[in-house]
């Protein structure tokens, strides 16, 4: 499950689970960024902007008025046993970051996270 933007130069745009994922057969997967120029009716991956994951990601959801460095927000989880569930954002180049596990302070500093696949490596949308 992913979230639908619609950009005002009319691009609709999908952040989402689409490429499988380490628990294949489950919810959820390795996320990407999808583009469409007509309305839906053809779709062009942009960028997979998780890969080799140890759980799947799941549940992207876009920020209300989202803004370019805090474009959707999701979980990860195994799909086939209980596991720690961690959060992660990207922004709209697809740049994804971890939020950390523990925080002890009111403000730390996420963890950008390397997910780039050698052919998506330097791809930005």
């Amino acid at each position: 499950m992913g979230s639908l933007f619609i950009g005002k130069d009319g691009t609709w745009s999908i952040i989402a689970p689409t490429e499988t994922g380490p628990q294949p057969y489950n919810p959820g997967g390795e996320m990407a960024i999808w583009a469409s120029k007509d309305k839906g009716m053809t779709w062009k991956r942009l960028r997979q902007i998780t890969y080799t994951s140890k759980c799947n990601h799941n549940y992207a959801r876009a920020s209300v008025g989202a803004h370019p460095d805090f474009y959707a927000l999701w979980a990860d989880g195994h799909g086939r046993e209980p596991s720690e569930s961690n959060l992660f954002f990207c922004n709209r180049a697809g740049d994804v970051y971890a939020l950390p596990r523990r925080m002890s302070d009111s403000f730390e500093k996420p963890e950008l996270v390397e997910s780039s696949t050698p052919a998506d490596a330097g791809k930005r949308n």
